[in-house]
């Protein structure tokens, strides 16, 4: 991680020496030598494959630790009631409580972090190294009703990025195709096609459909005020029992499985196309989720019945 922490001991502003037979029990086991006996150790590498130089004095000395390593440290710290020193500009002290707070130089008081010996982690010791943002809070999604999980499918992606219909960074952003003569570049929120802003400003639309398979009013929606997503051929929006289908994402043969009315409906578009079954079952069997062959999986709104469309290159 590039940088060094030293484990000390203090009483009344000065470095006492550390108990170097606890620091070796704790050390012993990650030496990927043998240490000789009586000899401290020297060098550490954990399971992740993180390594780190030691060097003992009157502390212990951890040059360049990985993020294993970091748990060694912490438990060091916590099995001596020792400090652990993040060197920079200005150095921070990590101590397992006030009283020993108080045992740091004065340098070092004010801004040393207290954390309870049962608490101290090697992951603590990263955050004071390197601290981590709060999450950003993101508002809810508005409904999507033809497509009502776009962060599942991947159509929508939390984004710190400015809409470039309204301007605004909503936290949210839509990945899918945007198609319209006058659309902008840029990527659009998915406030701006629920509410259907895109669709008036720019004339903007995000889906194809079926054609007079389903009502005006659900082919508009699903157009004009739903995400849409990448595919490998265009087709329509395709519809069941006089309804636009739910969008439930795409899917390979492991996804399919649990479907069998999906793999029945896919079985007939085969047939359609004039395949025989050995050519259908090979084509079903190949399909993959992130390549091609591709299926996408759909629910009716009416009946529930699960049923697919099939993509390929």
């Amino acid at each position: 991680m590039g940088f060094g922490i030293r484990v000390y001991t203090f009483r009344h502003g000065d470095i006492v020496p550390v108990d170097a037979s606890t620091v070796r029990e704790v050390l012993a086991p990650y030496a990927p030598y043998d240490v000789p006996e009586g000899e401290p150790v020297a060098w550490v590498r954990t399971a992740d494959g993180s390594e780190a130089d030691v060097y003992l004095d009157h502390g212990v000395s951890f040059d360049r630790p990985g993020r294993g390593v970091l748990d060694l440290v912490a438990e060091v710290a916590r099995r001596t009631g020792a400090a652990v020193l993040l060197l920079g500009n200005p150095a921070t002290a990590i101590v397992t409580s006030e009283e020993d707070r108080r045992h740091l130089p004065e340098d070092l008081r004010e801004g040393a972090v207290v954390v309870l010996p049962a608490a101290l982690t090697g992951k603590v010791i990263e955050q004071v190294v390197r601290p981590q943002p709060e999450p950003r809070f993101r508002p809810m999604l508005p409904p999507f009703p033809y497509h009502p999980d776009p962060v599942a499918t991947g159509s929508v992606i939390a984004a710190d990025e400015t809409c470039v219909c309204c301007g605004h960074d909503q936290g949210w952003i839509h990945t899918g195709p945007v198609y319209g003569a006058d659309v902008p570049d840029g990527r659009v929120c998915p406030y701006c096609i629920a509410f259907g802003t895109a669709a008036k400003r720019y004339g903007a639309y995000f889906n194809d459909v079926e054609a007079r398979r389903m009502p005006d009013e659900a082919a508009r929606r699903i157009r004009e005020r739903t995400p849409g997503f990448a595919t490998w051929q265009d087709w329509g929006w395709p519809a069941h029992c006089g309804d636009g289908g739910v969008f439930l994402g795409a899917a390979g043969a492991k996804e399919l499985r649990p479907y069998p009315d999906a793999l029945d409906h896919l079985r007939g578009l085969c047939a359609e196309w004039g395949w025989g079954p050995a050519q259908t079952e090979d084509f079903v069997a190949a399909l993959d989720k992130e390549g091609a062959p591709t299926a996408y999986l759909f629910r009716c709104r009416a009946c529930g019945t699960h049923f697919a469309q099939a993509d390929f290159t």
